[in-house]
Parts: structure tokens; sequence; C-alpha cells
């Protein structure tokens, strides 16, 4: 029944249409995107006529590594505000020794300090063990002495 159009080659003259021809048409401003597609003149000459569709600074990779850290962060923080809702304690994600100050900047935590005060602490406490304890047992030997 149905063979294909009744003239052959009468599809507006799609197939027959150039931006280069645009370009010699005496109408050209009559065409949309005229500027862009059939640039005429010396203001067209070495220039990127197309610089808004090229994106030069990133790559696939870059962006598609970029996304997923954002979808990570936002994942993590929805975590938190959920767990936060619920009346848990957020969970630590510090485990590279960084926490993070406002605005989420990271901050290098300096635990070599704490470290360092904790284990002073600990000496301290055992110099005042072992000091009762030596006196504890001088006071025990010299009551059994005195009971002799």
């Amino acid at each position: 029944m149905y063979d294909g159009p009744v003239r052959g080659g009468n599809r507006g003259g799609q197939g027959l249409f150039r931006w280069s021809d645009v370009k010699d048409d005496k109408h050209r401003e009559n065409y949309l995107g005229h500027t862009v597609n059939a640039p005429v003149g010396r203001w067209q000459n070495n220039k990127d006529v197309h610089w808004y569709t090229r994106d030069k600074n990133d790559d696939a990779e870059a962006e598609a590594e970029r996304r997923r850290e954002e979808i990570k962060k936002l994942k993590e923080q929805e975590e938190d505000a959920l767990a936060v809702a619920l009346g848990f304690a957020p969970a630590d994600r510090s485990g590279d020794g960084e926490g993070t100050g406002s605005n989420n900047i990271p901050v290098k935590r300096d635990d070599r300090a704490e470290k360092e005060e904790r284990r002073k602490e600990k000496e301290l406490r055992k110099e005042q063990r072992a000091q009762k304890q030596a006196i504890c047992t001088n006071a025990e030997l010299s009551s059994i002495e005195e009971s002799r």
C-alpha cells in the first residue's frame, strides 16, 4: 500500500541544506543560528564561535571522580543527619587524624601533645603508687620490728 513518498526528494530539502550555502546567501540573516553556524566577515577569523559548548578544563574521568566524591560526601551528611534525628551520635570519619572545622574545612589535629601529656600523667601515677607502696612496706616493717 504505502511505498514511500509520492514524489522522490520531496522532504522540504533538508537533505540538500548546507550551512556553507547559507554563508553565500544574501538572506542569511533569515536563518536561525546563522551567526554561529555560518559566520561571515572579519570578526569570525581565528575565533572559536562554539566556545560555550567546549569544555577544555575538565575531562570525563576528572568529572566522574568529582561527582563520585560529591555523592559520597552527600551520603555521609545524610547519614549523620539521620543519626542525629534518631538520637545517636554521628559516625566518626576521622580515621586519618583529620577533623573538620567550620564550613567543612579539614583541620589537622596534633595528637602528639595529647599522647605526651597522657604518658607523663601515667608515669606520675606509677611513681606515686611506688612511693605509697614503699611507705606501706616501711610502715609494715617498722610495726613488725616493734612487735618483736
